[in-house]
């Protein structure tokens, strides 16, 4: 079985005689069909439960809310690919042949998916509170009706949904230790990295996975929420996106600002 994924990956293309693993479009084919898979299942999970604003196909798939987003990343992915060339001219497959490999590979997922989070919790936090940036982030936190679905994680501007793309494009070129990034890390990365951004907005209980782990998922429809002024909550709004170290250190650095304010005034 295991040999067999290789095999299958390196099957010829049309623009890709290495195998279509080795294409430049296989990595931004699989965050597409992520991002139609995952949402789609918990929209459906939501419309079981009667949590969707459109509760009307119980069991239908609806790609709707993927084609302008779609669109426009193909088209930015294709242009950046034109523009800026691979961090190598050879990338490594990564596939494991031992313990270590495994290793490795482990490692690279997940150094890869914390500096991504590391990285977009600036930009998240610049675009809630630097006056000119707010308009690039209004339209996810701008839904009429004020509920925090699945779809909506793709429910963005131009320039919001780029900045998240581009960054995790860096953050995909190469590891922490500086060398290239295999195309097996990147490909996981990718399905992980979807998956947590749609269980992070979705509206049913179910499937509760990288909520029962990660506080910024698992907090993030309530960042939504406060945003908006709707079911507030005393805690502080997080704007990181998966963990929750940089909001703990923010709090902490801003009540240790109010106390020595209230010190001084008194």
């Amino acid at each position: 079985m295991v040999t067999a994924i290789p095999i299958l990956l390196n099957m010829p293309s049309w623009d890709a005689p290495d195998g279509i693993f080795r294409a430049w479009w296989f990595d931004p084919m699989v965050a597409s069909i992520s991002f139609a898979f995952f949402i789609n299942w918990y929209w459906c999970e939501e419309r079981k439960r009667g949590l969707s604003s459109d509760n009307e196909k119980f069991l239908g798939v609806s790609w709707s809310p993927l084609f302008q987003s779609l669109a426009s990343y193909w088209i930015g992915v294709y242009l950046f690919k034109s523009v800026v060339p691979p961090p190598a001219p050879t990338l490594p497959d990564g596939f494991p042949d031992n313990l270590v490999e495994l290793s490795i590979l482990a490692f690279e997922v997940i150094a890869g998916i914390v500096l991504y989070d590391f990285i977009f919790f600036f930009i998240h936090w610049a675009m809630h509170d630097l006056p000119f940036a707010k308009s690039i982030h209004k339209r996810h936190h701008s839904k009429p009706d004020g509920t925090v679905e699945a779809r909506d994680t793709l429910r963005h501007s131009l320039m919001d949904g780029s900045l998240q793309v581009l960054v995790n494009i860096v953050v995909q070129r190469r590891t922490l230790w500086g060398t290239v990034k295999s195309r097996l890390a990147r490909t996981i990365h990718n399905i992980i990295v979807v998956w947590m951004l749609t269980e992070s907005h979705t509206a049913s209980p179910k499937p509760y996975i990288w909520r029962r782990w990660f506080v910024g998922v698992r907090e993030h429809r309530l960042h939504h929420f406060n945003s908006e002024g709707i079911h507030h909550d005393s805690r502080f709004q997080r704007h990181q996106q998966f963990f929750g170290y940089l909001d703990n250190l923010r709090a902490l650095v801003g009540e240790k600002n109010r106390l020595t304010t209230n010190k001084r005034v008194v």
